[in-house]
């Protein structure tokens, strides 16, 4: 995902409308809560150091092993494990279509999907609708509270980081496996993470500036997205956010918004 060489084919498919919704996404996260950034950016340090010398080379070490189709397979088993969490947090929003699909989902993909491993419900006519306890709180005017880097786990915000925390005691594999067990599962769900986002991860880490800001921008866009229950735009903030370099992003986008602006005005034909 290079930037530069993607930008006049991505410039000619966006309209000044998108570019503006973009903006505007940008002006919104520079109002997000960062009161502890210098501890932040000393974690984010610290995470950085553990992913290069340690999960990167095991992530990539499990690319090279595991055929493509494997890979998603293995994604598909991670992500059927988060069902029983969705069907909770569907009926705690006081969402029982959607809850029932969930578990649906879950029984279904574990007996007849060996495991998730194959998602056999989604031909059925049962798509996945993720739900999480962040995102409960969220449905019920919690605010996000301040920006927090998670020692090992990365971005979050004191509202999401208490939702993991009870979206880990509801798992089943917390009452299901012993501990040494659940620590090797969520080893193997972060490692199949990071290997899905790595290409993404290192485009930003690269082209950033200001890495720390990009990632943070790059964040909030996606929750915020998450959390209103629609799909990533056309750019996604992983791609621009790599352009940010202050520690508010939102003011060295709107250098980046004028220049997109201006070379669209060569690239696309006016209306």
């Amino acid at each position: 995902m290079l930037a530069s060489l993607a930008a006049p084919r991505a410039l000619a498919q966006t309209s000044d409308d998108e570019l503006m919704a973009e903006l505007d996404a940008a002006d919104a996260a520079d109002s997000y809560p960062d009161p502890i950034e210098p501890v932040n950016r000393v974690t984010l340090g610290g995470n950085e150091q553990l992913d290069r010398f340690v999960i990167e080379p095991i992530s990539r070490g499990y690319s090279a092993v595991m055929p493509d189709p494997a890979e998603l397979a293995v994604r598909r088993a991670f992500r059927n494990l988060g069902e029983p969490i969705s069907c909770l947090n569907h009926g705690l929003r006081l969402e029982p279509k959607l809850a029932g699909v969930a578990l649906a989902r879950f029984v279904m993909n574990t007996i007849g999907g060996v495991g998730g491993l194959i998602d056999i419900a989604t031909p059925a006519g049962l798509p996945e609708h993720q739900a999480d306890f962040g995102g409960t709180l969220h449905r019920y005017g919690t605010p996000s509270g301040p920006y927090l880097v998670v020692p090992v786990l990365g971005p979050s915000t004191a509202r999401d980081a208490v939702g993991d925390l009870v979206d880990g005691v509801l798992g089943p594999q917390r009452y299901l496996l012993s501990g040494a067990s659940q620590i090797a599962l969520g080893t193997g769900g972060g490692i199949s993470a990071r290997t899905e986002h790595g290409q993404s991860l290192e485009a930003l880490r690269e082209q950033s500036i200001d890495f720390y800001a990009a990632l943070r921008t790059a964040y909030y866009l996606s929750r915020e997205s998450e959390l209103a229950g629609t799909p990533p735009g056309p750019s996604a903030p992983l791609d621009w956010s790599a352009e940010t370099s202050a520690s508010k992003p939102s003011r060295s986008s709107t250098d980046v918004y004028s220049a997109r602006r201006n070379a669209s005005s060569e690239t696309v034909p006016p209306r």
